[in-house]
């Protein structure tokens, strides 16, 4: 038996998503394909636009074995913590051979020198850094332009043998390398791959389609923004719901359209309202510097502009500077409104980044994986919230509870902007694929 993991966040899911699932089993080889995916939050410090359940069951009907959840405080760090977290949780199931990602790059040893580099951080390269950071770029910048830097003088730091295997091209365009959504990803990938001593093969497919940040309708293979854009503007439901309908595989389609108008689409704005009450808590900016990611000079620019609120988007325009990145602020602002501080993400990480796995859900044909991942993984599985106590020591269940709290948060916004049943985490249980 062998088995292909791929790290998601299927937001939502599309064409490119269900081609990423067959191509990673054809390259692999493999007979199973388990897949890690952000809950009810994501990456770019935003809300999914579909619960994670509905994003779940998409995943399994277009081909997806297994799907387990990402933990909140993973699925909105920065790329290192999200790499790190869900790499972990793929490799201690002890059933993974091989780790499939997208990068815009489509080669796997451009992303592994870098990935080295980057990991190893030689003293020429850090100085460099240090440079950029001081002229006042802002991280994500300075590091591509570092490297970039740092390459490109490799006759000296004895890289020049690359230059065969990779030609003059990467060496000429490295900084872009790190400028790319996808390139960025595979790279922390391959470094938390390198720190664990995985055994998982790393295979990289090129991204196809539209570019990841594109907001046009490009033929069958869009991006996930364009089918967000156009799920969330405006009032007339029914043209924002067909406009997408190209882009999305038929049986994620029956998903989505079942759940438009009645769970989805989940906006930042909609969460406006719980995050201003939480900001209006906060007594100090010490207290704001406790929470993940948020640094001194940025608790101070957050608790300063707390008055000027009037949402979340015009908020993050607010706190926006050319040092402090858009996503970085969402992602802060959603720290902050989940209660996911410094220390617990600290205590789990030196702990093995993941104590447990929590499983979303499963094809009922594909029960074999799931018999085999209980058998050979260091983590406990967990199917059932009421018996996770039983399963896990107390400072796991004390960070499980992130992301029940995060759900609840989310079930929260839904249940104003829509109406329905009230939600309670603990009454859902796996999605069951049997078709």
């Amino acid at each position: 038996m062998k088995t292909v993991g791929l790290i998601t966040e299927y937001n939502p899911f599309h064409n490119g998503h269900a081609w990423h699932i067959r191509e990673a089993k054809r390259l692999s080889g493999a007979d199973f394909c388990v897949v890690v995916m952000s809950g009810n939050f994501v990456q770019r410090g935003a809300p999914a636009i579909l619960d994670k359940y509905a994003r779940t069951q998409m995943a399994l009907a277009c081909g997806a074995d297994l799907v387990l959840e990402l933990p909140v405080a993973y699925a909105l760090g920065s790329a290192e913590y999200f790499a790190s977290g869900a790499v972990s949780l793929l490799d201690g199931l002890g059933v993974v051979d091989a780790l499939c990602f997208g990068s815009e790059c489509g080669e796997l040893f451009p992303l592994s020198l870098a990935a080295a580099v980057l990991g190893e951080e030689p003293e020429e390269y850090v100085q460099i850094l240090r440079q950029k950071l001081k002229s006042g770029k802002s991280f994500p910048l300075a590091r591509a332009e570092a490297f970039g830097e740092y390459v490109e003088g490799s006759d000296e730091k004895g890289l020049a043998a690359h230059r065969i295997e990779t030609g003059e091209g990467f060496l000429s365009e490295s900084a872009g390398l790190l400028e790319q959504p996808n390139n960025i990803l595979g790279i922390e990938y391959l470094k938390a791959l390198n720190r664990l001593g995985s055994a998982m093969l790393p295979l990289t497919i090129p991204r196809a389609g539209a570019a990841y940040h594109s907001e046009g309708m490009e033929g069958p293979l869009c991006s996930a923004t364009a089918l967000r854009r156009l799920l969330c503007q405006g009032a007339n439901g029914e043209a924002a719901l067909g406009s997408v309908k190209s882009g999305v595989p038929a049986e994620a389609w029956k998903l989505l359209e079942a759940a438009f108008g009645r769970s989805c689409p989940m906006e930042s704005r909609d969460f406006s309202n719980l995050l201003h009450f939480r900001l209006l808590s906060v007594s100090s900016p010490e207290e704001l510097a406790c929470f993940q990611d948020i640094s001194g000079d940025l608790s101070d620019r957050i608790f300063g502009l707390v008055p000027e609120y009037r949402g979340i988007d015009e908020f993050v325009g607010l706190v926006k500077t050319r040092q402090f990145t858009e996503s970085r602020i969402r992602r802060c602002l959603l720290h902050i409104l989940l209660d996911i501080k410094k220390e617990d993400v600290a205590k789990q990480k030196a702990l093995g980044w993941n104590g447990y796995a929590r499983v979303l859900g499963f094809r009922k044909k594909s029960s074999s994986l799931l018999h085999a991942v209980k058998e050979k993984s260091c983590l406990p599985l967990i199917t059932k919230l009421s018996a996770a106590g039983n399963l896990l020591p107390t400072d796991q269940m004390e960070f499980l509870k992130k992301d029940i709290y995060a759900s609840q948060v989310y079930q929260s916004a839904v249940l104003a902007k829509f109406g329905g049943e009230a939600y309670s985490e603990y009454r859902c249980s796996p999605v069951i694929f049997s078709s």
